[in-house]
């Protein structure tokens, strides 16, 4: 079968989406035809260069906005009749999108489009976004119509896709129901169907290498890509709501991620930046690429996101730093004890000061992620935040990244928001019961952050004020 895979913006303008390129390795090796197509950075690329700042992440929120970024004639309404005709004209049999918030509407009107040319097109929706909201935002999906009344969507895909595709695409090609295909939610004979749960990928050795060749050369970085080391998480924060997209935390052998490093830098490629949520989720496997690394002497770069972890020592941070690393970015979120032990975080911060520290010293660059406004928060907890910035600024300079607390309805928090006190009708709008927390006191804090850190010298490299 014909199957092509559409990224619509906004996303990453850096590298190419590691989701699909994974999805065109698993399709070929099941001899399927794969075409992708990038529009994001398609988008990007002819772009005015006054405008290219609406891909940073502060804007991530407007282009989940209605019409938008239409208004801001970035993303003219005529392109998407453009890019349905050449979608269709490479006669796909398949259509999927990997969709996340950002680029929700764009490829709901895109669908739409691409239905009104030719409406009995198959088109799947899958990724993350579906997860991030619930299983009621996938039926609200499968119900929404185009202009001419017909249905956008027939397929969603929930969590882990590789398997889930090949089950798919199987079925469409001997023509047989979708109705039992576990990790989708369909629609079929106008009704609509949970099919429950697929079983992960346990041995994710067994995946393909990712296949980047077919993405177009507008990335900003011509020699960077992405990789994934693990899949999941060892921890269990109560905001978050990537635990509910990979279920449980697996790994690659640290043998099976170095034939791939090796591929990449056989290729040119000079940087590799992990997508995992946390590369030190098994410091066993870590250490032992790290040797592998060292021992190859293979001289490529790369970076991380890491859990605070008080059994890592300077002595393996060095040993990091030999194998190439540049760079770990820490989800800290709050130096208040007491609100990392409400968000579930493992670590005390005395913990956290010596890891950034210790970083630091070995020569690895060190990110940082601040939540402000955590449903429980006081002004108290808040103060103990930004004391802790000012007071370890040698270590963090340059690479903070401060974003208001957003309530995610598929995390830990949001099931369980009477306990938190939080009345809310979306995950955009809430505030808390006893009055510690509206919008208003939000942004104030969030404002105090940035001023505190821009009077500090720095300038975050992130920031986000979640309206």
């Amino acid at each position: 079968m014909k199957i092509t895979l559409v990224q619509c913006p906004a996303f990453g303008i850096d590298r190419p989406p590691l989701g699909l390129a994974y999805l065109v390795a698993f399709l070929r090796r099941y001899k399927h035809q794969a075409t992708v197509f990038d529009l994001n950075v398609e988008l990007y690329s002819r772009t005015k260069e006054e405008d290219k700042k609406f891909w940073e992440f502060q804007y991530v929120f407007e282009w989940m906005e209605n019409n938008h970024i239409i208004k801001q004639k970035i993303l003219p309404s005529c392109y998407f009749k453009k890019w349905a005709q050449r979608i269709l004209s490479s006669n796909p049999d398949l259509i999927g999108f990997s969709v996340q918030s950002s680029s929700l509407t764009a490829s709901i009107s895109l669908a739409g489009e691409i239905k009104s040319i030719c409406p009995e097109q198959k088109i799947v929706f899958g990724g993350p976004l579906h997860l991030s909201y619930s299983l009621d935002h996938s039926y609200y999906l499968l119900g929404i119509e185009n202009l001419l009344g017909v249905k956008t969507i027939d397929v969603v895909v929930l969590g882990e896709g590789e398997s889930t595709i090949i089950d798919v695409v199987q079925r469409i090609e001997s023509k047989n129901s979708l109705i039992g295909c576990p990790g989708t939610i369909i629609r079929e004979n106008n009704r609509m169907f949970n099919n429950g749960e697929r079983r992960l990928i346990e041995d994710i050795d067994s995946i393909p290498f990712p296949e980047f060749n077919d993405f177009p050369e507008k990335y900003k970085f011509k020699d960077r890509l992405p990789i994934l080391g693990s899949r999941g998480c060892v921890n269990r924060c109560v905001f978050c709501d990537d635990t509910l997209m990979w279920r449980r935390y697996r790994y690659r052998s640290a043998k099976n991620i170095l034939a791939e490093i090796r591929l990449r830098k056989d290729n040119g490629i000079e940087f590799l930046e992990f997508n995992d949520l946390l590369i030190n989720g098994n410091l066993s496997q870590l250490s032992g690429l790290c040797d592998l690394l060292i021992k190859e002497n293979i001289n490529i770069s790369w970076g991380a996101s890491a859990t605070v972890d008080k059994q890592m020592d300077y002595k393996l941070f060095r040993k990091m730093k030999q194998s190439g690393c540049c760079y770990l970015n820490y989800g800290i979120e709050s130096a208040s004890p007491r609100v990392l032990r409400q968000m579930n975080k493992n670590f005390m911060i005395e913990e956290a000061k010596k890891i950034i520290k210790d970083t630091y010293r070995a020569g690895i660059a060190v990110c940082t992620n601040w939540i402000v406004g955590f449903p429980t928060e006081t002004e108290k907890d808040f103060n103990q935040t930004l004391e802790f910035v000012s007071e370890n600024m040698m270590y963090l300079k340059n690479n903070i990244m401060v974003n208001s607390f957003i309530l995610k309805s598929s995390s830990l928090l949001f099931r369980h928001k009477q306990r938190f006190g939080i009345v809310a009708d979306d995950q955009r709008n809430w505030h808390s019961q006893n009055g510690n927390h509206t919008t208003e006191i939000r942004k104030k804090r969030y404002e105090k952050f940035i001023e505190l850190i821009s009077a500090l010298g720095d300038v975050p490299a992130h920031k986000t004020f979640q309206k």
